[in-house]
């Protein structure tokens, strides 16, 4: 088995057996290959084996990738040759030597994506999803953008799955490539990387935006910063997103692409996330633990949400401040919203945690919606004529009235008056 064994003292005697797909190497969790050395990048290069052969892309690390005493941005390394990352160098084995045990580590950046499994084809593509979508289900055509072939790799897999075989996706690792894609297909969605070599996801956002304004574009980035966001949002971007690192931030970001992409106008929010609901917004800023005040406004009224370092600290909406705001602003059914930057608020009303809070609004939103469907069938119930029996002028129950009755009109489909009778 290949593998790539550390050579830098202090990590010396570390390896990582390599399979057929691409992995990433760097310094947190999430990479395939984790070397805790702080002049490796958090994400700094990728390798995948061909044959006999190491192909090493560079990802814009901070300290570079050298190989033969040159930094490089793509390489090819024969077996027993060394690559040196930032300070900490490696050497390339095409074949396992015994003696020495290799750690074990595990793919963390996109879990529950399937791992490329040792020996398999080279050039294999992802697996297609098993089941098409039917004939009259809408496909949508889908273009993922990053220089990491790993993260391109498993995320199309991830992605394709969940999306059930509604997504065409295509990948691109570089801005020509992407701009090319884009002359020849009509895409729905286009998901960016912000830090990509030569020309960067921000200037490549505009470029699409000039020539194909259609074109729905979230930014999904591995530096999510208050500058990256705000660059992007400004620049046209609908959404803007960290790259996933659990299981659940994998499903919250499918499922807010989704969103986005099947969007046809219909009633909802809109705003710097354009039609994405406010609880999806609310769940991504918190997993990402970000800070940040988010303004939630319709035609009636105005309220703020203030999220700071993934809590929820204060909410205020009229008269209401607390979880009663956040149940009333997660309550609206239409309006639109915008992030600001954070800014600490006047009082801390909110002490739960945003998981409970959003549950609790989710089940008050469930008791309105029941008053309301149960208040309207009410309404809609008619009055039904009240039916009385008349007593029975016959049988043993039967009593002569006291009184002398005088007929003055017979009916037999019609009424008939009587000529009284005569003395």
């Amino acid at each position: 088995m290949a593998r790539l064994i550390v050579l830098t003292p202090g990590l010396a005697g570390l390896a990582h057996e390599l399979g057929a797909g691409w992995i990433t190497i760097g310094r947190v969790d999430g990479n395939a290959f984790k070397l805790s050395e702080t002049s490796v990048s958090s994400q700094h290069c990728e390798v995948r084996v061909r044959g006999d052969e190491l192909e090493v892309h560079d990802l814009c690390s901070t300290n570079g990738t050298y190989f033969q005493g040159r930094r490089i941005s793509e390489a090819v390394l024969k077996a027993g040759q060394v690559l040196r990352l930032g300070e900490v160098e490696l050497r390339f084995e095409a074949e396992a030597v015994g003696g020495l045990p290799a750690a074990t580590f595990t793919n963390t950046m996109l879990v529950g994506a399937k791992q490329p499994q040792p020996g398999a084809p080279p050039d294999s593509e992802p697996t297609k999803p098993a089941k098409p979508a039917g004939p009259s289900a809408r496909r949508y055509q889908v273009l993922f953008v990053d220089d990491s072939l790993a993260f391109l790799e498993t995320f199309t897999e991830l992605c394709g799955a969940l999306a059930d075989g509604s997504w065409d996706i295509q990948t691109a690792a570089s801005a020509d490539q992407a701009l090319a894609l884009l002359q020849r297909t009509n895409f729905n969605l286009v998901v960016l990387d912000v830090v990509m070599p030569m020309v960067d996801g921000i200037q490549v956002l505009g470029l699409i935006k000039r020539r194909h304004p259609g074109v729905r574009i979230a930014v999904l980035t591995g530096r999510a910063t208050e500058t990256n966001r705000a660059a992007c949002l400004a620049g046209g971007a609908e959404l803007f997103m960290e790259k996933p690192v659990s299981p659940e931030g994998c499903k919250v970001v499918f499922n807010l692409l989704k969103e986005l992409v099947s969007w046809e106008g219909r009633e909802g929010f809109s705003g710097a996330l354009h039609q994405v609901g406010l609880q999806e917004v609310i769940q991504m800023e918190c997993i990402g633990r970000r800070s940040l005040i988010l303004e939630v406004r319709n035609e009636q009224m105005l309220g703020e949400i203030y999220i700071e370092v993934g809590a929820i600290i204060h909410a205020s909406v009229g008269d209401l401040t607390g979880a009663r705001a956040f149940n009333r602003l997660l309550s609206l059914t239409g309006g639109e919203f915008r992030l600001k930057p954070f800014e600490p608020p006047s009082q801390r009303t909110v002490q739960e945690s945003w998981e409970c809070l959003v549950m609790e609004a989710a089940r008050c939103r469930d008791e309105e919606t029941d008053l309301v469907e149960r208040q309207a069938a009410k309404s809609d119930t008619t009055l039904q004529p009240v039916i009385r029996e008349m007593p029975s002028t016959t049988g043993p129950d039967f009593t002569e009235p006291d009184e002398e009755f005088v007929v003055v009109a017979t009916y037999d489909g019609e009424w008939s008056p009587v000529e009284a009778a005569k003395p």
